[in-house]
């Protein structure tokens, strides 16, 4: 499918790289990889009301019932999902994620609902609470292939086109505007906790190869390192990265 070399994730995951560069002389990869992973997030008000995250679930999936009889309906502190009763989590690690602006969580949920209803999709979860849906990463959509993902993704794509975007970094944009993306699990462990660390522990390494390099030269060189592994420039996930 078509990939965006020059896209908005891609400009935002590069920026968030040189801010962890700049990090490097005080922050081991722990913390760089923390650092990299919460990248894009926005801070929820104090004030939004704690049920506020299901009721946008619940009435998105309203409409739906019939085509969501098929799937288990899980909630924990954090998500809400749905799992089609037949599916195999074991290899749903096709990721495909939804990331509009909190302000359009409502409009974009409801799009996100219909069109996993519509395409089958096996897996889904959203963010069950207030910092869930100020996250990046607030919707999830698993496929079992990566043709199939790319197939639910450029969907999604056309159908939130006219949405804004937060945009999920360290992901594999998919049409012009950042608001879906593409990742894969890798090992059991998250696409993003895997790609983080593989970056926290290169910008450390090129840090301690040259202590005096400004923060550019590290993001650069740390990138340079990763390349032969991972799509360092659109961050697609075509390559693989070691767990």
């Amino acid at each position: 499918m078509p990939v965006e070399t020059d896209g908005r994730l891609a400009r935002l995951t590069a920026r968030a790289v040189g801010r962890a560069a700049a990090l490097t002389a005080y922050a081991g990869p722990d913390a760089l990889a923390a650092f990299c992973y919460r990248a894009g997030a926005t801070a929820a008000h104090p004030r939004t009301d704690p049920r506020w995250a299901r009721v946008l679930v619940d009435r998105a999936a309203r409409p739906h019932r019939t085509a969501l009889a098929a799937y288990r309906r899980s909630r924990t502190e954090h998500w809400d999902g749905w799992t089609a009763d037949d599916a195999d989590p074991a290899v749903l690690v096709h990721k495909v994620y939804v990331s509009p602006t909190t302000p359009a969580v409502p409009v974009a949920l409801e799009r996100v609902v219909a069109v996993a209803a519509r395409l089958g999709v096996p897996s889904w979860k959203v963010g069950a609470d207030a910092a869930g849906l100020h996250r990046a990463d607030k919707m999830v959509l698993y496929l079992p292939a990566a043709q199939r993902a790319d197939v639910v993704a450029q969907a999604l794509a056309d159908e939130l086109a006219d949405l804004p975007a937060q945009g999920v970094l360290f992901s594999g944009q998919v049409g012009a505007s950042g608001i879906v993306s593409r990742g894969e699990d890798v090992g059991g462990q998250s696409w993003r906790a895997v790609v983080c660390r593989a970056v926290a522990l290169a910008l450390a390494d090129a840090r301690a190869a040259d202590p005096t390099a400004t923060s550019q030269q590290v993001a650069t060189d740390a990138l340079a390192s990763l390349a032969a592994d991972l799509d360092v420039v659109t961050w697609y996930p075509g390559a693989r990265v070691a767990a």
